[in-house]
Parts: C-alpha cells; structure tokens; sequence
C-alpha cells in the first residue's frame, strides 16, 4: 500500500523481486493513481476497506499486508478491522495515529513535516499550489531530507508523479490523508483497546521516522519486530528496494527478528 506524494508505482523496483515467491498485488488507493476519485472516505478505515473488499473480489482472503508511509496506517486499519484475513503486518516508514502521536512525532513536525498543518487547513493548499503542483511536488522528490540515496528517483519517475498529481483533482484529493487525521485518532483509540497478536514488522529508516515506527506499532500490537534501515531515508522501496526485499522476506519467511540494516 503506497504513501504520498505516490501511488502503485512506488513498488516498481521491488515487485518483481518478491514475485518471484509471492503473488504481489499493488494498488492505487482511492482517488489516486488511476483509482476514481470520491468526494469522501480517505479515513485510514474506509481506504482499508476499499482494499479487503478488493482482495475478496480477487479471492485472497488472507495476506500478508505491506504499507509505506501513509500506507502503513491504511494496512494497521487492514489489519485491525478484519483479523482474520492478515497472517503478518509490515509498515514502513508510516504508522497508525492515536493518542500517542504528538509526543512520538513532536521532533518532526517543524522540520521536515512543516507541511502537515498547511495540508490540514480545508481547500487552502490546492488554492495556494494551483498551476504550480509540479514545482511543489517537486522538492519532495529531490529533497535530501527524505531521501539520501542518490538517483532514487529518475527524471521519467518524478515526471510520472508530477503529471498524475497535478491531473485536475488529484492533489487536492490527496490531501484528505491530512484532512482526516483527527478522525484515525479516534478509530484508532478503538481499535488499539484490542492489540494486534500476529507478527508485526516495523521498519523506519535513520534519516526518516526511524525508531518511531516501531515506538508507535507498539502502542497497537504485542509481538512487534523492529528494523532501522542506516544511511536510508524515507522513501525505503525508492532508495533500498533489494534490501527492503531482502529484509521481508527473511521476516516472512522466519520468526526470528531480521536485524537491524546497513549497506555494505
């Protein structure tokens, strides 16, 4: 499950390294993408449930459900809401709101994630960025605050976001991830009462979210397994696909924790 400013084709480098064991299937959450787009319903659970009634038309009714960034409160909810159809959790890089996010996530919110209350404000930022959606889009993808390794967006990749985001609706549309943050608050308070028990992998990268994650995950789960990814930065299946390949599979394929990562 992708992240923002993305859609599916966050996972290019990584599909076909999993598929070579696993069936992989990358969607474009509501709205995004090629996905229609919805006056409502960006809440982390109704996207989630967009994504289970998808796999159960597709009839995989049990998965191991992977989510980066915004991705990986959309699979917590996945998870949270219909136990049975997860066998394992991984989030990258993302994870679920609730009463424990201001204080865990306090450090990160003037610099880098500025932009957070910008996006908050209702019909402002799509106003302000009107014509110049590309240009904004922009600085995330060649900002060396959240990705460090260099060339892990090429020039036709950050072309592909910036021509799908600034498709009439679409950047607005996307900002209802932020719009809707109070709202996982609550759900999340809820459904965190019932933690998790399957085996949750919680990945965060040194020049990202890093020990957070996991610090976060274990507000919601009890058998939490904690990677930080060194000399990474945010956008883990941009910058480290093979590795962030090689550490689920190790996960998937093991009970034992994967450890911790740093490239040769």
């Amino acid at each position: 499950i992708h992240g923002w400013p993305e859609d599916w084709h966050e996972w290019r480098k990584m599909m076909p390294l999993l598929a070579t064991k696993h069936t992989v299937i990358a969607v474009d959450l509501r709205g995004f993408g090629e996905s229609q787009i919805a006056s409502t319903g960006y809440d982390r659970k109704t996207l989630a449930e967009d994504l289970f009634q998808l796999m159960t038309r597709l009839d995989y009714l049990r998965a191991t459900v992977v989510g980066h960034d915004w991705g990986g409160p959309v699979a917590y909810a996945y998870a949270a809401i219909h136990r049975d159809a997860v066998d394992k959790l991984i989030v990258a890089e993302g994870a679920p709101d609730g009463p424990w996010t201001t204080k865990q996530f306090a450090p990160l919110l003037h610099n880098p994630l500025w932009f957070f209350g910008f996006f908050e404000i209702p019909d402002f930022a799509e106003k302000v960025l009107a014509g110049h959606e590309k240009e904004f889009l922009d600085w995330f993808y060649r900002n060396r605050g959240f990705h460090i390794v260099p060339g892990s967006f090429s020039e036709a990749v950050i072309t592909y976001y910036e021509n799908s985001y600034a498709r009439p609706g679409r950047l607005a549309t996307s900002l209802q991830l932020y719009r809707t943050i109070d709202r996982d608050i609550a759900d999340n308070t809820e459904l965190s009462r019932t933690p998790l028990t399957i085996p949750v992998l919680a990945i965060g990268a040194k020049y990202g979210l890093g020990s957070m994650v996991a610090e976060s995950m274990r507000q919601v789960a009890r058998s939490v397994t904690p990677v930080l990814m060194e000399n990474t930065g945010h956008f883990i299946p941009d910058e480290r696909p093979e590795a962030l390949s090689h550490i689920i599979e190790a996960f998937l394929g093991s009970s034992t924790a994967p450890e911790d990562w740093s490239p040769n």
